[in-house]
């Protein structure tokens, strides 16, 4: 491994986030950018990661074409050595800058030439530190590069010797010196041109490349003051908007989620190379050896090897024969509410329904327990998920909200980086002819109306196909309760918990909330989710959420507020009582009102629990 070379370790769900395609990632040492999948290969250029299979279904629903693979792993070893394939990255921003307030220089690329540890001035008597700029160059077409630092420089030169200064990389010429709060001055030790450096700056993107490692520059040419093209923005590198990945996930459900793993046929159905191998062996005698070759590696016979081969070749795994596409939700909606025959503890979809012992305690409450019959009452069906299975594809990132940027920038990759998610989580219902009955009141709709309009004349794109309706403010503000409540008393980190929502009117109604915990890892979480869906632990804990719906530690303001957070998406919810964080929430912690639950006199708006 090259001396210059850098590893960082980024966890593998995080390179589905913050570390992916196109990302500025922070390093013991310096920023890196992450290069986009064309480069994730091995040394023979073959894509590295593994192919993740069993997976048609979920292609189906997101509208996904391509094979999904899992991004390539690596381990570091002694004395430098790599075992596996690393995500490629460099080193971004180019420019470096002498910590020195009175000099400040700008050098590019110093690493290729300084040995010295840490990197250092050559031309201040100090010989400071230096450090990469904090700022880079952004365009809402998806483009990335470095500040244009000699031409933001000479922006206001007037002289004639400096309108001809030309730039040059090879040599250190340019300071950038702090001249007091948020005030900064460029300056060029070779023509004396002077200009302020303002981080707010719009300017033409010019003729950069698209991305830093990437050396073509975009398709067209954004350069010339004066053209009607929009421009490029100066941002800092830690500003939100400079890289936004753009993810979709399923659950793995039947038939999918019930294969049988382990078993010599699933093993070579994964390994695509072994079965290019058989499918190149054309003699009997060449494919001889290479059955043999494969038993040796799966320790088993070759018969069994010969027999998996032939079984593939017949359609293996048989599972899409009678396979009709259908709706992302409402196909998942359908699995936990379905009771699955022979159901085994190990495959990927485990719900155990507890809908009867729920049912049941109702008769075992008092009388005087009017409110938590109430709520047994409007929970319709109680699912524990003690296994499930998610799928999370990196489809895209954008910045500064704009264009959506492919994971190979191109858009022709016959693949896309997934992970898989194993954990478990609780799933119920709500009583339909409650719910039908409750979103018709007049002051509901005009309620959920006015949250409507905000969306649709919103620049936030959450969710294509969301309908914001009473229903669904109901639903999405009650597992954000959930979820904080489950951190209050279970102490499940907040950050590690989602919620699924399961929300439609008309023929086929839903509504349903899937609170759960995925990780990479195979095992899964500890199980401690899955024995909170026991009836009489979750009776009382949603009893504690219809507590904590009613108050707010910031009310009257809360409750009375007209609109507050992005676009004015949400009104009686806030940090103090209903926002999580922000990779919790499918919907970018908005469309979230406590009214909808713990009702309004003001408004005509009674509280959920008295509708029933």
């Amino acid at each position: 491994m090259s001396k210059n070379t850098e590893l960082i370790p980024v966890r593998l769900s995080h390179l589905l986030r913050h570390c992916t395609v196109g990302a500025i990632v922070r390093g013991p040492e310096y920023l890196m950018t992450v290069k986009d999948i064309r480069e994730w290969t091995d040394k023979k250029g073959v894509d590295a990661g593994r192919l993740i299979t069993y997976v048609k279904r979920v292609c189906d629903v997101l509208e996904i074409s391509q094979e999904l693979r899992e991004p390539p792993i690596a381990a570091e070893l002694e004395k430098g050595l790599v075992d596996g394939v690393c995500i490629p990255a460099m080193r971004f921003p180019s420019w470096m800058r002498c910590t020195n307030p009175i000099c400040g220089l700008l050098y590019y690329q110093p690493w290729r030439y300084q040995k010295q540890k840490p990197l250092r001035c050559e031309h201040c008597e100090k010989h400071s530190v230096l450090e990469q700029v904090p700022w880079i160059l952004v365009h809402p077409d998806g483009h990335m590069n470095d500040v244009p630092w000699h031409y933001l420089a000479h922006a206001e030169a007037k002289k004639r010797d400096q309108l001809q200064c030309r730039e040059d990389r090879k040599e250190s010429y340019l300071h950038l010196i702090d001249e007091g709060l948020l005030h900064r001055k460029l300056r060029c030790d070779r023509c004396n041109a002077t200009s302020n450096f303002d981080s707010s700056i719009r300017i033409p993107y010019g003729n950069y490349h698209r991305q830093p490692w990437i050396k073509e520059p975009p398709d067209v040419t954004l350069g010339l003051p004066g053209d009607k093209v929009e421009p490029a923005f100066v941002l800092e590198i830690n500003d939100a908007r400079v890289h936004s990945a753009i993810t979709s996930n399923a659950l793995v459900i039947p038939p999918e989620s019930r294969i049988r793993k382990g078993a010599v046929v699933d093993r070579l159905y994964q390994r695509s190379q072994k079965l290019q191998q058989l499918e190149r062996a054309k003699t009997p005698l060449a494919r001889k050896g290479a059955l043999k070759t494969l038993a040796a590696e799966f320790r088993c016979t070759i018969d069994e090897v010969e027999d998996a081969w032939k079984e593939i070749q017949n359609g293996y795994p048989h599972i899409y024969e009678n396979y009709t596409p259908g709706l992302l939700l409402e196909d998942e909606y359908k699995a936990l509410l379905d009771e699955i025959p022979d159901m085994s503890e190990d495959e990927d979809f485990v719900p155990r329904h507890l809908t009867s012992s729920w049912k049941a305690m109702f008769a075992e409450l008092p009388a005087r327990e009017e409110r938590l019959r109430k709520i047994i009452d409007i929970v319709s069906r109680l699912i524990s998920v003690d296994r499930l299975k998610e799928i999370q594809v990196l489809t895209s990132f954008q910045r500064l909200g704009g264009k959506l940027i492919p994971p190979d920038i191109i858009g022709q990759s016959k693949w896309l980086p997934a992970i898989e998610l194993y954990g478990e989580g609780i799933f119920f219902t709500l009583e339909e002819k409650i719910i039908a009955t409750w979103e018709k009141l007049p002051a509901l709709q005009s309620r959920a109306d006015k949250f409507h309009r905000r969306y649709v004349n919103t620049s936030l794109h959450i969710n294509p196909g969301l309908q914001v309706s009473p229903r669904f403010m109901l639903l999405h503000t009650f597992a954000h309760l959930l979820i904080r409540q489950l951190e209050t008393e279970a102490g499940y980190p907040a950050a590690s918990l989602k919620e699924r929502i399961y929300c439609t009117s008309g023929v086929t109604p839903m509504a349903g909330i899937l609170v759960y915990v995925a990780v990479p890892d195979v095992v899964g979480s500890l199980g401690g989710l899955a024995e909170l869906a026991e009836p009489r632990r979750f009776l009382l804990l949603l009893a504690s959420v219809f507590d904590h719906a009613e108050w707010c530690s910031l009310d009257p303001v809360c409750s009375e507020h007209e609109g507050q957070g992005p676009s004015l998406l949400n009104r009686a919810a806030c940090h103090a009582c209903t926002l999580i964080p922000e990779p919790c929430c499918a919907y970018g912690n908005v469309l979230l009102d406590r009214v909808f639950i713990k009702g309004d006199a003001t408004t005509g708006i009674s509280a959920l629990l008295n509708n029933i």
